[in-house]
């Protein structure tokens, strides 16, 4: 993935620096014009050209408001960064801290500082930003958003590619759970889910998104194997099918084996036509016929298992 990083540059050039390598670690390719190399293109356009090429863009602001074009009310910086909204593209911002010690010599005063306060409050007001200081806090900052944003993109892309995915979820609540996914990342990283289902293939785009997030997930295709695996493994989380085996009612039999075991792990059934008029059966944690409500019925769980 291309990611376009703008700011002014004589003040940020280790900020720049930084932030380059943030990016490159996290295996996407960081464009910046210092790295352009010759172009017929005057530096506005090549600027232009990279951020309609790009599939993210990085805005980096501080006490400049930069140099404003000829025939132009707005600097290139400020021009950047209404290009890519134009554009839709995906949009990480950070501000410095007011209170952060900077160079005078960088810092502008008259017009300039007015219209940077402008911009920065129109910013605030339509994209993702945050606050930063050093060169190395941009960087760790920079990290932590961008790879939320490649895991929400990812789980999204996954999601996108279930078959059927409008009957099993809606596009808002496919977004709304990539975004909750990324943002408890950790909380799921190492969690142990037990799915029972005798047809766990018709699970595994599912499986694999959880599988990516360091959950450990073990498959079990009868009640029985179920049972044995839970005789010897701590699950936090189990995933039912309702009907298995031809059995319409076999998850809630299974459910309630486990209870005469004494197992009070929390249980989410899924189930191909689920009427909420029926309720959640007893003793279960949830049940759904949707994708996005099952995952997050998994975060619901986790969050009360592990606080």
């Amino acid at each position: 993935m291309k990611v376009f990083l703008s700011s002014t540059f004589q003040d940020l050039v280790h900020h720049r620096e930084k932030a380059a390598q943030a990016i490159e670690r996290l295996g996407q390719q960081g464009i910046r014009m210092e790295v352009f190399g010759a172009r017929s293109l005057e530096a506005r356009e090549a600027c232009f050209e990279e951020i309609e090429a790009s599939d993210a863009f990085i805005g980096i602001y501080a006490h400049r408001y930069g140099y404003v074009p000829s025939g132009e009310t707005k600097s290139i910086t400020e021009l950047e960064f209404d290009f890519a909204r134009d554009h839709r593209k995906p949009t990480l911002c950070f501000v410095v801290e007011a209170d952060f010690p900077w160079p005078p010599t960088y810092i502008e005063e008259g017009a300039a500082r007015a219209n940077l306060r402008a911009f920065k409050d129109r910013i605030r007001s339509l994209a993702v930003t945050d606050d930063f200081t050093s060169p190395e806090d941009l960087a760790f900052k920079i990290a932590s958003s961008l790879g939320r944003f490649l895991l929400t993109r990812k789980v999204k892309e996954n999601l996108e590619r279930i078959p059927q995915r409008d009957i099993v979820s809606t596009e808002q609540g496919r977004s709304q759970i990539a975004r909750r996914i990324a943002r408890d990342q950790a909380l799921l990283k190492g969690a142990k889910v037990l799915l029972v289902n005798d047809l766990p293939q018709e699970m595994s785009i599912v499986i694999g998104i959880l599988r990516d997030l360091d959950v450990n997930v073990d498959v079990a295709t009868s009640s029985d194997e179920a049972l044995r695996l839970l005789s010897s493994n701590a699950y936090e989380v189990i995933l039912s099918d309702v009907k298995r085996d031809g059995v319409e009612d076999e998850g809630l039999r299974f459910l309630a084996r486990m209870r005469l075991d004494g197992l009070r792990i929390p249980m989410i059934f899924t189930l191909a036509r689920f009427d909420p008029a029926r309720g959640t059966p007893p003793f279960a944690f949830g049940i759904t016929n949707r994708v996005d409500e099952m995952l997050n019925l998994v975060c619901d769980a986790l969050e009360r298992a592990r606080g």
